[in-house]
C-alpha cells in the first residue's frame, strides 16, 4: 500500500510540471465573425485585411515550457486555414512551423492562406482574376502547438458574396 501511495505521489507531482499552452485566435477581437466584403475581388478583402479593418490576434500563455538557448519559453505552431463554399472544403492550407514567445501578438493576413485560396477559386480569363465566385464561405483559422500539449481555440469567419 506504501509503494501504491508514493507512485501515485509522484504521478500528481510530474502532471503538475507538464508543459503547456492555452491560447485563442480571434479576429476583431471575436471567436466568430461575419467579415463584410466590400465586392466579390479577393484583393479587396485582402486590403481591407491589411488595413486592419479586421485584425488578426493570436495569444497564448504557456507553463513549463522549456526555456531556449536565450533563456526565453518558445513554442513553435503549425498554423492551418481552412475554407468552405456552401458547407463542402473547397481549400486548406498548412504552413511550416512558426516559433512564438507567449503573449499577445497581432498577426498579419499573410499568416493564414484564404487570400490566396479564394482568389483562386474563380477560373476563366485574366479579367476575372482575383473574382470570388458567389456562395458562403466559412474560413477557420486554427494553430497547433508542436512537442507541447494544449489547445489554441480557432477563429472562424463567415463571408457572403
Amino acid at each position: 500500500m506504501k509503494k501504491f501511495t508514493l507512485l501515485l505521489f509522484i504521478i500528481v507531482q510530474f502532471s503538475g510540471f507538464a508543459q503547456l499552452v492555452q491560447g485563442e485566435i480571434k479576429v476583431k477581437e471575436q471567436s466568430k465573425m461575419e467579415v463584410q466584403a466590400r465586392n466579390n475581388l479577393a484583393v479587396n478583402l485582402y486590403a481591407d485585411f491589411r488595413e486592419n479593418k479586421y485584425p488578426i490576434q493570436f495569444s497564448f500563455t504557456g507553463n513549463a515550457i522549456p526555456l531556449n538557448s536565450d533563456k526565453k519559453m518558445v513554442v513553435q505552431f503549425v498554423f492551418t486555414t481552412i475554407v468552405k463554399k456552401d458547407g463542402k472544403v473547397v481549400g486548406t492550407s498548412k504552413r511550416s512551423p512558426i516559433p512564438f514567445f507567449p503573449g499577445d501578438m497581432l498577426m498579419p493576413v499573410e499568416t493564414f492562406d484564404f487570400i490566396s485560396i479564394l482568389s483562386t477559386l474563380q477560373t476563366g480569363s485574366e479579367d476575372r482574376i482575383s473574382e470570388i465566385p458567389k456562395g458562403n464561405y466559412e474560413i477557420i483559422l486554427e494553430a497547433k502547438p508542436l512537442n507541447v500539449k494544449g489547445e489554441i481555440t480557432s477563429a472562424k469567419m463567415f463571408l457572403k458574396i
